[in-house]
């Protein structure tokens, strides 16, 4: 059968797993790390629990440890032999995507909506411009106009600021340097935003989702279909 929700559990591991309550739920213990084995034992537990918790939902906790004392014990049979124990693997593993994929594209529709609302608001704002694209920018400081804007192939110092659309940070510039990128190497709302600057310009830019990371977003850092803010200052073009 696939390991896929548990890895190999030795018996200093089990030792470390505590009895289930009549609830359904792991009893609590307390534990003292005094020897190395402890320490393994803790160590070994913590991966356990997190390759779980995907599957949180869909463990009952008294079975899952029955099973695992069961399974260590090489004189008993498995209740349930491999081809139908892989089936219902499969089985809940497709229906877990099912929802995933659901709830994702609820979410998508959600946060589109959201898109359209804040940036038909946002174009009505005095200071807001909305090019041809869907970049909206406004002008917070202006920069030295005898200096050449960007150009695709220029690549250019910055200071930033990105926050989603309720004002959470999400990244920034170092508040002592400068970042360095190729202005052809970013997101298509920067690449177009950066060639609107001029050198000592600050600007910031409302890039709808599309000009940004689109539907896939960055897992762990960038929701899909988000939209973004940006306060850019360009400091240098080279």
């Amino acid at each position: 059968m696939n390991k896929v929700i548990l890895p190999v559990i030795s018996a200093a591991v089990l030792s470390a797993m505590v009895g289930c309550s009549k609830s359904g739920g792991f009893a609590k213990k307390d534990i003292s790390l005094t020897t190395q084995q402890d320490s393994f034992s803790y160590v070994i537990g913590r991966d356990i629990a997190r390759s779980m918790q995907m599957f949180q939902k869909e463990l009952k906790s008294d079975v899952l440890i029955s099973a695992i004392i069961e399974g260590l014990d090489t004189t008993k049979a498995a209740k349930i032999d491999e081809n139908t124990a892989n089936q219902i693997q499969r089985n809940v593993f497709a229906r877990l995507r099912e929802e995933a994929e659901a709830k994702a594209v609820e979410e998508a529709e959600k946060a589109n909506a959201a898109n359209i609302e804040f940036f038909e608001k946002n174009k009505a704002k005095s200071g807001v411009f909305t090019t041809e694209s869907g970049l909206q920018y406004e002008v917070l400081v202006k920069g030295d106009s005898t200096k050449a804007k960007p150009t695709d192939e220029s690549r250019v110092e910055v200071r930033y600021i990105g926050t989603f659309l309720d004002g959470k940070e999400f990244d920034k510039s170092a508040d002592t340097s400068t970042v360095k990128f190729p202005v052809s190497g970013v997101i298509r709302g920067w690449t177009e935003g950066l060639k609107l600057m001029n050198v000592g310009s600050k600007y910031k830019f409302y890039i709808p989702a599309e000009l940004a990371y689109g539907s896939r977003g960055i897992p762990g850092a960038i929701p899909p279909s988000s939209a973004l803010i940006f306060e850019v200052e360009l400091v240098n073009v080279e």
